[in-house]
């Protein structure tokens, strides 16, 4: 099922979208839309099926090779692509971006594997293994909910605590609480999904440059210069004095 953003759609196809702000429904060129047909991106962008688009009054049309839907309604037309979907896991600032296409879909912080567990930096795909609930063989059968298996024992699942530093035996952790971008996550990733694993903690930080010694000497050389320039416009006031006495 291919799901489009309600706020650009309508824009684009100049439909008017109303948000009753207490019921949190959607009406869509006067189509109040089915909320099983509704997705939230965990940034608050709310997202509509074709199927929907169908029922508020547009017309859906396809590619031969199936990857391109096209939307119309009256004179507008919009194309819309699928896209592949990739990964990309930053270890050196803790955070899991998610794109399809080019469209950042997911960007959530993450903690990673710490001190001699690190989690290993590669490109990868996911899977075999998906489950809503994985149970670590290594570690006291200890509850993964929404995992996704990377490298043989490395997964990206849930968990309560994601504190912004690696913490974990080597899995990448992220939060179930507030929109829960692990059970999103889970929802949105297939198997076989590109997975980029990439950087080092802690990242690179700026070295300082100390100064060198001739670098120190800066300020006394600017001091005798400005004495200099002193000393020599004082002694010209003294000749011009002594020019001007003898020619009196």
């Amino acid at each position: 099922m291919l799901f489009v953003p309600v706020e650009e759609i309508a824009s684009a196809l100049d439909w008017q979208m109303q948000l009753d702000q207490e019921s949190r429904q959607i009406a869509l060129n006067g189509h109040l839309l089915d909320a099983a047909y509704v997705r939230k991106l965990t940034n608050g962008t709310l997202l509509v099926s074709l199927d929907q688009l169908q029922s508020a009054g547009a017309t859906i049309t396809w590619s031969d090779d199936g990857m391109q839907a096209f939307v119309a309604s009256d004179h507008k037309k919009v194309a819309i692509q699928f896209a592949n979907k990739h990964v990309e896991v930053d270890l050196a600032n803790q955070r899991l971006r998610a794109y399809q296409g080019a469209r950042l879909v997911l960007d959530s912080p993450i903690s990673t594997g710490r001190e001699g567990k690190k989690t290993p930096p590669g490109e990868f795909k996911a899977g075999p293994i998906k489950s809503r609930m994985h149970r670590s063989r290594l570690y006291h059968n200890a509850p993964m909910p929404w995992s996704v298996q990377v490298h043989d024992n490395i997964f990206i699942h849930g968990f309560r605590k994601v504190p912004r530093r690696p913490s974990s035996h080597g899995c990448i952790r992220l939060p179930l609480a507030g929109a829960n971008p692990a059970k999103w996550f889970y929802d949105w990733i297939d198997v076989g999904t590109a997975v980029d694993i990439k950087g080092h903690w802690p990242a690179a930080t700026t070295v300082r440059v100390e100064r060198s010694a001739s670098t120190g000497r800066r300020p006394f050389i600017h001091k005798v210069v400005i004495v200099t320039v002193i000393l020599t416009a004082i002694a010209c006031v003294v000749i011009i004095l002594l020019v001007w006495r003898g020619w009196r």
